[in-house]
């Protein structure tokens, strides 16, 4: 990369390639009448909205080095109320240095009697979304069922080795987008596509005369043409890792370059040259290995933990005096922004400079820790065949504790080592371990939740006696973050109250709460009110009203998407009921063992009748993480057969005398 950036700013090619791809069809501010009349889209009739059309051009221009140009025009028909969401509209680009650029925007906004509305540049926003990235945004004015939002831009930018990837869909539907391409034979790109078979994919070359130095030249380019029509919404569902893994799409990545007179450039490379490069940098593999970069914090952390002591205690405690005296942030990136001393002198640190910060001071207490590069589950999933470093944004440690090694991630004080942050669960992570640099599994564990009620009937329907619960893994994580900002535990009533209004828990307390190796416990009086229903001589009860999947999760019919779960899960809910005085036990649900292929998911649900009381036992697992399309039927009768399960009553009956 070194002799491509000496190579494009000591020589200035002052020409541009004249472009021949095939050119939009719309015309900024001129909607055809059928559009504006549409009240309904044929391909989906519940649809809020859909794009008309999403057109895009590139093309390379040479003038103080290389760079390209990118312009985009895009439509969106409103068609409900709902469809309003559509009018806020953001245009991210790569700020960084001044990579990237928006030249000029253009927004209308068409009434249905075609009169319009232009956005003015003041209601133009810029903002800085993080250290690399930033974004126009605009919210569109006069909003009605059956307007017509028109909006086009143009971008430029001086770095070509990825160019905007191009999204064919989105959450609505989308009559048309295509991307035209223009790129000079100098240069090969990897396509990175995915998603649904694209409708036109043309490839087509002709020549160009340049002009560079005061020389003429005659070079070849390549004109690409993608197109999609009709894609229908691909709309979010719960469990999944982003939508942008699931859209049809496609990403350009420069490969090699070969110009004229010159050698042979291979800029992809292999993922032992890119273990070698960021090896080399001092944005992130010289600050955990030259010491000038991490002094202060080791001087620190000499002065707090012990040498000694046996690689458990060691790895705690580094990792506790990190969380102790750093505070870390949301902000994502494999990169250290400045040096790693000055997160410690400023006790704040983006997640993956706390990691590396924690990897140099294993290695210092005589541990083998490495970094394990990720893309976190927001970022989309990682591309084990492109050595790419542009695809994570995250970093945490592989540290070696016995014959075992073991994820940490050092970002979140009631998170134990071991356990990767929910959102770093996403499959696989690329492990550069010295000379040996592969591709690991990023372990999810079991997340273990235990519900435990001894409680008995009111006379007026309300249950009352007392509840304990048990929480391990990621489930005792979760709520031990929520006791941090609310010690009294009121979130776990309000929790409860969303099922049953007015919930008490009385004399509520907790156990564990700050030792990480153990479950965390809490035991309260409980009251749950209005549960039961009265009706003449017979009391009516569904008590199974615990379960994080009281309710079918999925709702969908079908799914065009996987199903990512990011961790296994274990729930088993446990009541004792003392059967209400004066009644006898008329009808209670049958039991039932519930169970996916391969034991993927099982379920089992059961009441045994003791005199007086039941004991009613519900047990979930959920082993499978990923279900494909094809599984999704099977996946979602699952949940609603459980569903139906929970819904089940109990029937007492009085005794007659």
């Amino acid at each position: 990369m070194h002799f491509l950036k000496v190579f494009l700013f000591t020589i200035s090619f002052l020409f541009s390639i004249a472009g021949i791809a095939q050119k939009s069809p719309m015309k900024f501010g001129k909607v055809p009448k059928e559009d504006l009349k549409m009240s309904v889209y044929p391909p989906d009739t519940s649809a809020a909205a859909v794009v008309l059309g999403d057109f895009g051009t590139l093309e390379f221009f040479f003038l103080n080095g290389a760079g390209y140009r990118f312009k985009r025009h895009k439509r969106i028909k409103i068609l409900t109320r709902s469809g309003f969401e559509q009018g806020d509209i953001s245009i991210p680009y790569y700020s960084y240095q001044s990579s990237e650029k928006i030249k000029s925007l253009k927004i209308k906004v068409f009434a249905p009697d075609g009169s319009s509305t232009t956005v003015d540049k003041k209601d133009i926003y810029t903002e800085e979304v993080n250290a690399y990235w930033s974004r126009k945004r605009f919210t569109c004015p006069n909003l009605q069922v059956g307007s017509v939002i028109d909006y086009e831009y143009s971008t430029e930018s001086n770095s070509i080795f990825e160019l905007p990837e191009w999204y064919f869909q989105s959450d609505i539907p989308v009559r048309w987008s295509e991307i035209n391409l223009e790129i000079p034979k100098w240069y090969d790109y990897v396509f990175i596509s995915q998603g649904t078979t694209l409708d036109i994919i043309d490839r087509t070359t002709g020549t160009t005369n340049l002009v560079a130095g005061g020389k003429s030249f005659t070079t070849e380019v390549s004109y690409i043409r993608m197109v999609l029509k009709n894609a229908p919404a691909l709309k979010k569902e719960p469990f999944i890792t982003t939508m942008d893994d699931y859209y049809t799409r496609v990403r350009f990545q420069l490969a090699s370059i070969r110009y004229p007179d010159e050698p042979y450039k291979d800029i992809l490379g292999t993922w032992n040259q890119l273990a070698k490069e960021l090896s080399e940098s001092d944005k992130f593999g010289l600050q955990f290995t030259k010491k000038r970069f991490y002094d202060k914090a080791l001087e620190a952390a000499l002065a707090a933990v012990p040498k000694e002591g046996s690689e458990e205690e060691k790895l705690e405690g580094l990792y506790n005096f990190l969380l102790t005296n750093i505070e870390p942030n949301d902000i994502r990136s494999i990169y250290v922004k400045t040096r790693l001393n000055d997160c410690f002198e400023k006790k704040s640190a983006r997640a993956g400079e706390m990691n590396l910060l924690l990897i140099a001071l294993l290695r210092e207490w005589g541990l083998e820790a490495d970094p394990v590069l990720i893309s976190t589950r927001p970022n989309g999933k990682p591309m084990p065949l492109y050595p790419l470093a542009s695809q994570f944004d995250h970093v945490m440690a592989l540290v070696k504790v016995g014959s075992d090694r073991i994820i940490v991630d050092a970002t979140n004080p009631h998170r134990p080592p071991g356990y990767a942050a929910a959102r770093c669960l996403n499959g696989k992570g690329w492990a550069m371990m010295k000379g040996n640099p592969q591709w690991i599994d990023i372990p999810a564990p079991f997340s273990k939740s235990t519900y435990f009620l001894q409680v008995g009937l009111t006379p007026n329907g309300d249950m009352e006696g007392t509840f304990t619960m048990s929480l391990d893994g990621y489930a005792a994580i979760g709520n031990r973050d929520q006791l941090a900002g609310d010690p009294s535990g009121q979130y776990l009533q309000k929790k409860l109250g969303t099922t049953i209004p007015d919930t008490r828990l009385d004399s509520l307390r907790f156990e564990n709460l700050n030792d990480l190796s153990k479950p965390l416990k809490a035991k309260a009086k409980c009251l749950f009110p209005s549960t039961a229903t009265i009706a003449g001589d017979f009391i009516y009860l569904s008590p199974f009203f615990l379960s994080r999947f009281q309710k079918n999760p999925f709702k969908l019919q079908d799914r065009l998407y996987p199903v990512d779960i990011p961790y296994p899960l274990k729930e088993q809910i446990i009541i004792n009921l003392d059967v209400p005085e004066g009644y006898a036990v008329e009808d209670v649900p049958e039991p039932v063992r519930l169970s996916l292929p391969e034991r993927g998911a099982s379920f089992s649900y059961q009441i045994n009748d003791k005199g007086t009381s039941l004991q009613l036992i519900s047990r979930l697992t959920i082993r499978q993480l990923v279900y494909q399309p094809e599984e999704y039927a099977g996946l979602r009768n699952f949940f609603s057969l459980m569903e139906q399960k929970f819904g089940e009553q109990i029937v007492f009956k009085k005794i007659k005398e």
